[in-house]
């Protein structure tokens, strides 16, 4: 018998369903934290960034290769990503 390994990525289909969760939720009485919720949720399925890290995301960080600069991640250290434009357009489409 091949036993099966543990699933560690969730699938397209799964991000998708999260996706459409996330976007279902009405805003209620000025609640505008929906899109504050999609935005990180998007910087860390597209991007790979931790939840810490897509919270203080900057967008005036970028440098000319197209890489964003991450401060202070995991370990004290400044790394480089690199942020999808469709990513971005959405990121500045929801404020």
């Amino acid at each position: 018998m091949v036993k099966k390994s543990p699933k560690i990525l969730p699938s397209l289909v799964e991000l998708a369903q999260v996706r459409g969760k996330i976007k279902s939720i009405p805003n209620q009485k000025g609640e505008y934290l929906r899109e504050i919720h999609y935005g990180c949720f998007l910087l860390c399925s597209e991007s790979g960034l931790r939840i810490s890290e897509a919270v203080k995301f900057d967008l005036s960080a970028k440098n000319k290769k197209d890489l964003y600069r991450i401060n202070k991640c995991k370990g004290n250290k400044t790394r480089y990503v690199y942020v999808s434009k469709k990513v971005i357009r959405e990121l500045k489409k929801q404020n």
